[in-house]
């Protein structure tokens, strides 16, 4: 099988480059095929259109306001946006507040595959717009990567198919192509 042939010698390439992360060696073999399919994938067959890009910046501008309600539209109409031109269901957007933290960090947001464990059902976007120490809303680049991190794990498993979905590099390079996709920076002046 020519999938199986191109992974093997994935492993054996990134194994002698000393590439992938110690914890992979303790997973399972067929959780060694999915981290490394998503390892694999570095983009999403994503063409914004007018609408999409409108939908991102405004986003972007209404972070800034501090309403969670409003945020919280905004996130979610950008998200059914990318996910209807994926041409798969829309998950569910919910913002809240500061974010919870502890000793190892800030969370920014979550993803529940299905659901909450205390309201398990329909896949869940969590985000969190005000940072833990100093209660300010986060930055709006931030806010968006944020849910496109979370998106990206969402689309790991109804779009990429994956059994689960790992922080490989090919994650962090779908996530990045998002925000390139979504949030293009504005050309330098010379």
């Amino acid at each position: 099988m020519i999938v199986a042939v191109a992974v093997e010698e994935k492993v054996t390439d990134e194994v002698k480059r000393g590439a992938l992360p110690s914890y992979f060696y303790r997973l399972s073999a067929r959780a060694q095929r999915v981290w490394l399919k998503s390892d694999a994938i570095e983009r999403l067959d994503l063409q914004p259109d007018a609408e999409m890009l409108s939908l991102a910046a405004a986003l972007v501008t209404v972070v800034s306001s501090g309403s969670a309600a409003r945020i919280a539209v905004a996130a979610q109409a950008l998200t059914d946006r990318v996910c209807r031109s994926l041409r798969v269901r829309p998950v569910k957007v919910e913002v809240r507040g500061v974010r919870p933290h502890n000793a190892r960090g800030e969370l920014h947001g979550i993803f529940y595959p299905r659901g909450p464990a205390m309201q398990p059902g329909l896949p869940l976007i969590v985000l969190w717009m005000r940072t833990a120490q100093r209660r300010d809303v986060v930055k709006p680049r931030t806010f968006v990567r944020t849910l496109m991190h979370e998106l990206g794990h969402y689309l790991d498993y109804v779009l990429l198919g994956l059994d689960d979905s790992y922080h490989t590099t090919g994650f962090f390079k779908r996530e990045s192509f998002l925000m390139r996709t979504l949030l293009p920076s504005a050309p330098r002046s010379q």
